[in-house]
């Protein structure tokens, strides 16, 4: 089997087949022997260009050296270049890192510095609030106060005029008892007293004079004297034992001193 100069199936030619296959050694023509020499003559110009090429080749080579040169200066120059775009870059980042960390920490700062106004203005309001609602505390309890006294002083009244009513009744029904009740009290405070005049109402008369002791004392009736009073007059002086006298008083004292 003989290879072809390709490896492919297809150039393949196989020892059985090679009878039908005529296989010459391929041979290279040589190029200066086969052009054609009668039209060429030597030019008289040859020696010159060929001088000439010399100075050109040398010329060429030394723009060949100066855009070499020139491409190593350029490439020196993009080298720096890159050097100092990665450097802004870097310094770049680092301002941007710091002013970011700048801003972080100052809008850190001024939020907390509005937190804390917040805070602080919540406090003040609450503080105003619980003044206020102390204030508005104090001024119930004070209109509580005027309330509760007023309501006392009422039902003071009520509790007197209730207390006037029965006085009343139980005058009209035991006068001459309630007489006899005071001419013993008040005779109690006057022992030593030698000369005593009682005065009482008429309708109390008789029955004090039979029940009461008269030793130095001297009664007399007096329709001036409400049934069931007795005046005593004295050296030392006159006492009005009229219930109701008394009760004006108490009530008038009652009245004005509503805490007693």
């Amino acid at each position: 089997m003989i290879l072809s100069n390709d490896s492919s199936q297809q150039d393949l030619i196989y020892q059985s087949k090679m009878e039908n296959h005529n296989i010459q050694k391929y041979q290279f023509k040589t190029i200066g022997k086969e052009m054609p020499t009668d039209d060429i003559t030597p030019s008289p110009a040859a020696p010159a260009q060929q001088m000439q090429s010399t100075p050109a080749n040398s010329f060429e080579k030394e723009l060949i050296e100066r855009l070499l040169q020139k491409t190593d200066e350029l490439a020196s120059s993009l080298a720096k270049m890159q050097l100092q775009v990665e450097k802004q870059q870097s310094d770049l980042e680092e301002r941007v890192a710091i002013s970011r960390n700048d801003g972080y920490k100052e809008g850190l700062r001024e939020g907390e510095e509005k937190a804390r106004q917040e805070m602080l203005e919540s406090v003040q309001k609450e503080r105003q609030s619980l003044i206020n609602a102390v204030v508005t505390l104090e001024k119930s309890l004070k209109l509580s106060e005027n309330k509760v006294q007023e309501l006392e002083k009422d039902l003071a009244q009520i509790a007197l005029d209730i207390a006037r009513e029965v006085i009343v009744k139980e005058i009209e029904e035991n006068h001459q008892k309630i007489a006899l009740s005071l001419c013993h009290n008040l005779m109690e405070s006057m022992k030593d007293i030698t000369q005593v005049e009682l005065r009482v109402n008429t309708l109390d008369y008789p029955y004090l004079r039979e029940n009461l002791d008269l030793k130095n004392i001297q009664l007399q009736a007096d329709d001036n004297i409400a049934k069931g009073g007795v005046v005593i007059s004295s050296k030392a002086g006159n006492i009005d034992g009229n219930v109701m006298t008394r009760f004006r008083v108490l009530k008038q004292n009652v009245l004005d001193n509503p805490e007693s």
